[in-house]
């Protein structure tokens, strides 16, 4: 009986350490091949740099963080594909990334069905966190609202005939009605004279290049990003376009992009990044910025800040909540503030949307690096910027 006793002590003893040992796992997915990769592959290393970090000081609740990545490719059907495979297979405790924002929705059902947390990164669609609202989506990233307000407010008032080019999918069609709105909201006289829809990942741009300059527009908001945006810039710059009218290009100063470009990046563009290595000038992004570039021998771009953010808000939570249990890491997500390295920021409890300040300024080169970087800086406080929470509240009473 003793004996008995004692074996039953000893695997009980055992299963305990096993448990107490296990990892805590997180599945990561975002394009890490293709024109999106370089998005995909900086925010991958920023999320891996903060599970490194966290794991260094011990893990979270005695345990390691394990960051799953695969590469999605952009494609919606494969985020649904792996995301599945994450919870019924790995049986990850959450979702993380995403980059295409036709994906991250299809995610966030995956999500909501199988009652997993999902943490959102660079995806930035406002949809996601109104009308498409569940309990178990956050997102550590920006939305489209905070960029393309911005935007529109840095955008000089004298200018009257405004032309589009974006991705023909939820960003790019989003990011024009926001920013469109806003612009009629502070410039009466603005009027919209065309649009140019490319699909994503366009190989050949020289049709929507020569319709722009047969329009003469006053000015062109520009939604095309990563490797589409270098591919079309080098394109374009021969015809002159960024000379002969003004350009807004949201996330037009992306590390990914204006490294890309080198000295072929145009000068005196209205652009945003959605977080700047040189801003804010705190002792947080320093320490980001110099742990960032001792592994990975680069500055760190926005996709970066936003992986590394992700992280730190799950960990941050699951130590708030003593548990990794989807509820009570929930409610310990909701209306939590990090120093994260873009400066304050908080997940709003409502919608589940990160808060923060944003910068817009205009494409320059300076000595201090050989690539662009912004100068004019403006900033814009979060409440100025973001949808307010009136837009989510309608959103939900829709659904009853």
């Amino acid at each position: 009986m003793r004996k008995g006793l004692l074996a039953v002590f000893v695997v009980l003893v055992f299963a305990s350490s096993a448990m107490a040992a296990g990892v805590i796992k997180i599945g990561g997915m975002y394009p890490l091949s293709g024109r999106a990769a370089d998005l995909g592959i900086t925010c991958n290393q920023g999320a891996q740099l903060a599970v490194n970090q966290i794991n260094a000081k011990g893990g979270v609740l005695g345990k390691k963080l394990e960051l799953l990545s695969t590469d999605d490719k952009a494609n919606t059907q494969e985020a649904v594909s792996i995301s599945n495979r994450y919870i019924l297979k790995d049986k990850v405790n959450f979702l993380f990334g995403t980059v295409s924002s036709a994906a991250v929705l299809a995610v966030a059902q995956v999500a909501k069905e199988n009652k997993t947390i999902f943490m959102a990164t660079v995806a930035s669609t406002d949809t996601l966190t109104t009308t498409d609202w569940n309990r178990y989506t956050f997102r550590a990233g920006t939305c489209n609202s905070q960029e393309a307000n911005s935007l529109a407010l840095a955008t000089p008032k004298n200018l009257v005939k405004f032309y589009t080019i974006g991705p023909n999918y939820e960003y790019g069609r989003t990011m024009w009605s926001l920013y469109k709105a806003k612009i009629a909201q502070e410039n009466p006289k603005a009027q919209f004279i065309g649009e140019q829809w490319p699909k994503l990942f366009e190989p050949d741009y020289t049709p929507y290049i020569n319709a722009i300059l047969a329009a003469k527009p006053d000015a062109v908001f520009c939604s095309l990003w990563g490797g589409d945006l270098v591919a079309f810039i080098k394109q374009a710059k021969p015809y002159g376009l960024f000379k002969k009218m003004k350009w807004i290009i949201a996330a037009g100063a992306d590390l990914t992009v204006v490294q890309a470009l080198g000295k072929e990046m145009p000068t005196g563009i209205i652009a945003d990044q959605r977080y700047y290595f040189y801003w804010p000038k705190t002792a947080q992004n320093a320490q980001f910025v110099k742990a960032y570039r001792a592994a990975y021998k680069n500055y760190p771009s926005a996709w970066a800040e936003e992986g590394y953010e992700g992280i730190y808000y799950l960990a941050d939570a699951m130590k708030k909540a003593k548990s990794t249990d989807a509820d009570k890491v929930i409610k310990a997500l909701e209306g939590l503030t990090i120093n994260a390295p873009r400066g304050k920021s908080t997940m709003r409890k409502q919608d589940h949307q990160m808060v923060c300040d944003y910068m817009v300024g205009d494409t320059t080169f300076t000595k201090a690096y050989p690539f662009a970087i912004t100068g004019n800086d403006r900033v814009f406080p979060a409440n100025q910027v973001i949808y307010p929470l009136s837009v989510w509240e309608k959103a939900q009473a829709a659904k009853q």
